[in-house]
């Protein structure tokens, strides 16, 4: 039997159908695809998803690296910045997902079943026939008193309060390799110190005991300028357990791990000035903290908007379609449905109240937490231009005093040679002389640790202005 072929409108709509089928199931398809890539245990993560090699990071055996270079490695590798960006990629879907309440749902339906007709007790039988159906539903809200709007609005705050929080852990990086790499080469100098002293201590144990074996000198300055010499070695031992620990912290501030040696390069760092009201007006517009925190007041904004349009009625659009048949073959009856519907909330026990309440219980501690980290930038400002300026003047008199010691270390030195200064007179001026250095290599990198924490409380990642040169 030949079945009746369908109209032209029908075999459009049909094809319509199954078009729009095959694109939703191509949608859906490659999400999946991508979900089960990243399932894979041979998926190859990103850095920052894994700890990259030290190949990969671009570093080799001995070569040279400046802090810039240091930086982008950590920006690179650093899996809590990892973390941060996609943290930013969740709040995109969020408001993804928020936008599409402007747009319409689109649903379908495919349905077959079978069924006996049996009607007399005494005529049962087995036959059965058969219905196909299949549909096609729209739903559209029209108007809902601006509740997608601050749902949207709410996102997208979201969204920006991500993005400077991304900002942020940035410039918390930054700020970590920049203190690691200058408490690196504190250690550095400070064990050159160390080592310097050594050979002083060393030299003098010599000479104690040369002058011993000629009757110039006693026992207890040989043993004396031994004790010395130790105690000098321990010393230069703790400086180089501070390198090891050093390289060890750099490396983890890289995101890295084991790492071949390699050499320090040079650094530019920005120097600011050292007024805090100057400062603090810059980091109103600057700080990325400030401004995450502005993002979550208005998203608490946002949210009171969408509790109080929870009292209002929602007002929506419904289309549909079907066909049905009993037959698999065509043609099938179709049929078309349409509406308006107002949907309105009369009571729900004060719910609706109380989240209004919430919510602006909510939008009051974003205010006040906003509130409180301008005090603490304030605070962090304060404290970080006065150790800048006690260090900039402590770096002024270490290096006087560095220069006195040496001078004064010299002079006994030539006293001691001549019989006139005794080996207690020799070991003070060494240990004075040594002291000063080290108080000035102290005072040169506490200032340019608190220029970085200056750096880091503005949100400034730049770095031209005072030279340290490489290792």
């Amino acid at each position: 039997m030949r079945l009746p072929s369908l109209p032209p409108r029908l075999r459009l709509l049909n094809l319509l159908l199954i078009l729009l089928l095959l694109l939703v199931l191509a949608t859906g398809c490659t999400t999946v695809r991508e979900a089960r890539q990243i399932q894979r245990e041979d998926h190859v993560s990103p850095p920052g998803e894994r700890t990259v090699s030290a190949e990969e990071a671009g570093i080799t055996q001995g070569c040279t690296l400046t802090l810039e270079q240091l930086e982008q490695i950590a920006l690179r590798c650093q899996p809590a910045l990892y973390q941060m960006r996609l943290e930013v990629e969740r709040a995109r879907l969020s408001l993804a997902n928020a936008r599409s309440g402007y747009l319409p749902s689109l649903s379908s339906s495919l349905s077959h079943s079978r069924s006996t007709q049996n009607t007399d007790p005494h005529r049962e039988s087995t036959r059965n026939r058969g219905s196909y159906s299949g549909g096609v539903n729209l739903s559209l809200t029209i108007y809902d008193f601006g509740r997608t709007s601050a749902e949207v609005q709410q996102a997208q705050d979201s969204l920006s309060a991500a993005l400077k929080s991304l900002e942020e852990q940035e410039c918390a990086t930054l700020y970590q390799v920049r203190q690691s790499y200058f408490q690196l080469r504190r250690a550095v100098e400070l064990h050159a110190v160390a080592q310097e002293a050594v050979e002083q201590y060393r030299d003098h144990w010599e000479q104690m005991k040369t002058k011993r074996s000629v009757g110039a000198s006693t026992e207890y300055d040989v043993l004396k300028a031994e004790v010395d010499y130790q105690q000098a070695r321990l010393q230069e031992i703790t400086t180089a357990n501070g390198v090891a620990l050093g390289w060890t912290d750099l490396n983890r501030s890289l995101g890295l791990t084991q790492v071949p040696e390699y050499r320090l390069g040079e650094c530019h760092i920005q120097e600011y000035p050292q007024n805090v009201s100057e400062l603090m007006a810059l980091a109103q517009e600057t700080s990325p903290t400030l401004a995450a925190l502005r993002y979550r007041v208005r998203m608490a904004s946002g949210a009171l908007d969408a509790a109080i349009a929870d009292l209002y009625p929602n007002l929506s659009l419904s289309l549909g379609g079907s066909l049905s048949g009993r037959n698999p073959g065509l043609p099938w009856l179709w049929n078309l449905n349409g509406g308006l519907s107002l949907g309105q909330s009369i009571f729900q026990g004060g719910r609706l109240a109380n989240a209004i309440r919430q919510a602006m219980l909510s939008l009051q501690s974003a205010r006040s937490s906003y509130a409180d980290g301008e005090q603490t930038l304030f605070r962090s400002l304060t404290s970080a231009v006065l150790t800048s300026t006690r260090a900039r003047l402590s770096r002024e008199v270490a290096d006087l005093a560095a220069q006195a010691a040496q001078r004064n270390l010299e002079i006994v030195n030539e006293k001691f040679r001549n019989g006139k200064a005794t080996s207690v007179d020799r070991t003070d001026a060494q240990v004075s002389y040594s002291s000063a250095k080290a108080e000035a290599v102290n005072a040169r990198f506490d200032y340019l640790e608190a220029q970085a924490t200056i750096a880091n409380l503005l949100g400034d990642s730049s770095r031209p202005g005072h030279a340290l040169p490489p290792q």
